[in-house]
């Protein structure tokens, strides 16, 4: 029997600086090492691979309370929504000690009523015990008992005790720490990348500021962005991820009577995932993904029970396009809101709010940062009650962005548009090369004129922005290695987009590697599909780095 091989540490370049948001994967190989779990890497996108900082402060929390493993959210707020939400299922009970907080509950609860139910500490499945001079005197073994902790330390004799999870409130730091004591709540880990609520490395190396100071700064940026997307400042949320936006505004807008979405074209990975995990987990019906014939299948899908309706624009991996005017009249017809996640189209070259759109997301991460040195994200929403109900879940979650994330943002967006007139110069060069290279089989972008997406560009778009795809003519594991190894700078061999400099990842395999045949066929993804996100270089060296790569593929 062969033993059992823990991953091996590989340390790669950041790309971005010391909080940079992406790294460098110099060989093909060390992806599929990655991915196959042979490697951990030291550096990547923060919502996948903790920042070092991050790192040293889950494994001393983990070493002092004796812990399997030791999980860092935004906020004590947000980690105690994450717990409480894990188990808000179908069937359960769970009991609270008497002077716990709430709100989180009674949130949960009014929004899905009949879900789960408070019962006493006999009864319950699911024990939440507050601390008392380090001990949990409501303790009982055989069920699920989860700590909340407000001091630093436990009392010995709660430590063999075992708890399944422990809530911490780091107030040093000001954010929340899960306690794991047992290997199955690992999955807490995977539910927090995909919502989002991630520790910002800056929030850990901030000072103090003011609150004045912070709010000043932090109505700029919103004034900034509204300005960017001719919407309100007030009605304009700040969070540390662009996935936290992301599942706010999908979770503001399920209910008990609206509790089904559709879902338009290709997505994000984590969209997808929280499209179809938070669905099921409170037992309601499935996102309904629509792939092809997009205006007709939406009319045939939507009903009354349909909670909101979500669309990249244009979509990610595959640069499609859908006709935003058609899909908001069937969805207003019905009363349902449409949300745009609009990282890619960006600011520049589209106004969904133009096309009446109820909310628009951005990962600020990417085109609007474009330096690779901030995380974020933002959500903009047209009318006043949608608003109060986001208002609402950020403060219960606590879901702001970082001071000093703020400060990166407002100072990288000052160039955005400048960046963004070349971006979209250098990607129509680019696609134009790849589109009539011999080692080419297929180029996904909207400013090539025999693309698919090309007329809804021109009468959505202004440019096609920095993202397009493509496929090896000859798409194997062998010519995609060739390719990827001989790719010289300017090129960036690393995940994330957006950047002002030019990054390439084997998208597919590095967001669903793990996806059956089936799954990606269903998603219409060539699995050795290459993604680049152009940058501000001069388009000749992009082209001959492309160029240099793709005839040893060849």
């Amino acid at each position: 029997m062969s033993k059992f091989k823990l991953p091996e540490k590989r340390n790669v370049k950041s790309i971005g600086g010391f909080h940079g948001v992406s790294a460098i994967f110099p060989k093909f190989k060390d992806i599929i090492d990655y991915e196959e779990n042979n490697i951990y890497v030291n550096r990547g996108y923060p919502r996948f691979v903790s920042h070092p900082i991050i790192t040293v402060l889950e494994s001393e929390n983990k070493k002092n309370f004796n812990a399997v493993g030791a999980i860092s959210c935004h906020s004590y707020q947000s980690a105690i929504f994450l717990v409480i939400d894990f188990f808000f299922r179908k069937g359960n009970k769970i009991y609270f000690d008497a002077g716990l907080p709430l709100e989180h509950f009674n949130y949960l609860c009014k929004k899905f009523p009949g879900v789960i139910t408070k019962a006493k500490a006999s009864e319950a499945d699911i024990l939440v015990l507050s601390s008392q001079s380090g001990m949990f005197p409501n303790y009982i073994a055989g069920k699920i008992n989860i700590g909340l902790l407000g001091i630093d330390d436990l009392d010995e004799t709660n430590k063999s005790k075992k708890l399944d999870l422990l809530i911490r409130h780091d107030q040093k730091n000001n954010i929340g720490i899960i306690l794991i004591f047992s290997i199955r709540y690992a999955m807490l880990s995977i539910l927090r990348r995909h919502i989002g609520i991630i520790v910002s490395s800056r929030k850990i190396c901030s000072k103090e500021v003011s609150t004045e100071t912070k709010l000043r700064l932090e109505e700029n940026l919103k004034n900034i962005i509204a300005n960017l997307e001719h919407g309100d400042p007030h009605k304009c949320f700040l969070y540390p991820s662009g996935m936290a936006a992301i599942f706010a505004s999908i979770f503001s807008l399920l209910s008990e009577k609206k509790n089904q979405f559709i879902a338009l074209g290709s997505l994000y990975v984590d969209t997808i995932r929280i499209l179809e995990k938070w669905s099921k987990k409170y037992g309601f019906p499935e996102t309904i993904f629509i792939r092809e014939k997009i205006i007709k299948n939406l009319g045939d899908s939507i009903s009354d029970n349909t909670a909101g309706i979500i669309v990249e624009i244009p979509s990610n991996p595959l640069i499609q396009l859908v006709d935003l005017e058609k899909i908001v009249e069937i969805a207003h017809s019905k009363g349902v809101k449409v949300i745009v996640d609009s990282t890619i189209a960006t600011p520049y070259n589209f106004n969904p709010f133009e096309f009446d759109a109820d909310f628009i997301v951005h990962s600020t991460t990417k085109f609007l940062s474009g330096k690779n040195n901030h995380i974020g994200g933002v959500l903009l929403i047209k009318d006043d009650s949608a608003s109060k109900k986001i208002e609402e879940f950020q403060k219960l979650a606590n879901l702001d962005m970082n001071f000093n994330e703020i400060k990166i943002l407002t100072r990288n967006i000052r160039n955005f548009k400048e960046r963004m007139k070349k971006i979209n110069k250098n990607s129509a060069i680019v696609a134009k090369f790849l589109v009539s290279h011999k080692a080419i089989k297929k180029v996904y972008h909207p400013s090539l004129e025999g693309d698919p997406n090309h007329k809804l560009m021109e009468k959505y778009l202004k440019g096609g922005s920095g993202l397009l795809s493509f496929i090896l003519k000859e798409s194997t594991k062998q010519k995609a290695e060739k390719f990827y190894d001989n790719l010289h700078s300017p090129i960036l061999k690393g995940p994330s987009l957006g950047s002002e400099k030019t990054l390439l990842s084997p998208y597919v395999i590095m967001a669903h590697y793990k996806d059956s045949k089936e799954e990606l066929e269903k998603l219409g993804f060539d699995f050795y599909l290459m993604r680049l996100s152009v940058g501000i270089e001069q388009s000749e060296k992009i082209i001959k780095s492309l160029d240099h790569a793709l005839n040893f593929s060849n």
